[in-house]
């Protein structure tokens, strides 16, 4: 007997809760909710898209002078520091099977 008890009560409630949710006061809420939301969304999605594009500028600037230097460095030469600079390209490929076969 006891068991029906909660069960009536989610009846009552879930009718009440459709009544309130039929009524044109409720639908009228919910429609400037969902209005604020998509507004939301779309202002943060605009955030991240120009966050992304000025994160995609900055990279492609930073690449851009890097690969020009390394393309402007012949293979073998050392920098500044006198330090011998990488070795870059076929060079590098054949340098490191040369290792690989080294005993």
């Amino acid at each position: 007997m006891f068991h029906l008890i909660p069960f009536a009560v989610g009846v009552v409630a879930g009718a009440v809760v459709l009544q309130l949710i039929r009524t044109d006061k409720t639908k009228a809420g919910l429609e400037k909710a969902q209005d604020k939301l998509r507004g939301a969304t779309v202002s943060s999605l605009e955030a991240i898209e120009g966050a992304s594009a000025r994160a995609r500028a900055r990279l492609a600037g930073e690449a851009a002078p890097a690969a020009e230097a390394q393309a402007e460095t012949p293979v073998g030469q050392e920098d500044q520091a006198g330090e011998q600079l990488p070795v870059v390209g076929e060079q590098a490929q054949g340098a490191a099977g040369a290792e690989e076969r080294a005993p």
